[in-house]
């Protein structure tokens, strides 16, 4: 092990990154809807205040970036195979997954739900954090079973794996993020953990423009993405949760 790397930026980043993996697969052995976030959003919290009093605020906002990447990939691993499952212990699964869907029929999409970022923002005051990034595992849950449900229909994955995690909404995540952390300062302060205050309010920054940046894609992008998807994913199948039924041959040569 190099000299410095359990102090580096790298560490947390691979520490959190693991927290997000494991933070899943112990949630989903809860079976349960309100468990699985709640584990998740510990572990990721955890590695946020870790990172936060080694590395300061922006690698803390990075190492729940880092959380949420890992946990997206497990759970789209674990929803893609699991669609029962994953409808019985996903907050919004199915309600999420039939409105994306009437998106990719008819190309309407809700532009902005602006008492989300502001609930979320809340949360980050309130809570040091804690309940926004538990909140953070509630939406990247049910966004990633949405995602398994287009994988798992899809006539061609390739074109599903570079769109089912559409632009905006990876811009919108980096967002909260920043947001999250730059909203934690406060009560983070007032339990004694320093904070570079610049760092803090570039965060702050960075997230409310990755607010806006998130309608301004939507509003340019989702059309033409919904449309791509569209073609690439077997709608019907999609609905039901299920794959695509496979075409009956015959072969009488």
């Amino acid at each position: 092990m190099p000299a410095g790397w359990p102090t580096s930026p790298t560490y947390f980043l691979v520490f959190s990154f693991l927290c997000g993996v494991v933070g899943f697969r112990m949630g989903w052995r809860t079976k349960s809807r309100i468990g699985l976030p709640f584990v998740q959003g510990l572990l990721g919290w955890g590695a946020f205040l870790i990172a936060w009093s080694f590395v300061g605020p922006g690698w803390a906002a990075a190492s729940v970036g880092a959380w949420a990447l890992g946990t997206t990939l497990v759970s789209l691993y674990v929803f893609t195979g699991r669609p029962k499952e994953t409808d019985e212990r996903v907050v919004r699964a199915r309600e999420y997954r039939q409105s994306m869907l009437e998106w990719l029929r008819n190309g309407r999409i809700a532009i902005f739900n602006v008492r989300e970022p502001i609930w979320y923002v809340a949360a980050a005051m309130a809570t040091a954090n804690l309940a926004s990034i538990v909140l953070g595992a509630v939406l990247l849950n049910y966004m990633n079973a949405y995602v398994a449900t287009l994988l798992r229909a899809a006539r061609r994955p390739g074109t599903v794996l570079l769109l089912g995690w559409n632009v905006w909404s990876l811009v919108r995540v980096g967002a909260y993020v920043a947001l999250g952390a730059a909203a934690a300062s406060p009560v983070l302060r007032l339990l004694g953990f320093r904070g570079d205050r610049a760092a803090v309010k570039q965060l702050a920054i960075a997230g409310a423009i990755g607010v806006a940046l998130d309608v301004a894609l939507k509003l340019a992008l989702s059309r033409v993405a919904g449309r791509a998807l569209a073609g690439a994913v077997d709608l019907t199948a999609a609905a039901e949760n299920r794959a695509p039924a496979e075409e009956l041959t015959l072969d009488l040569s």
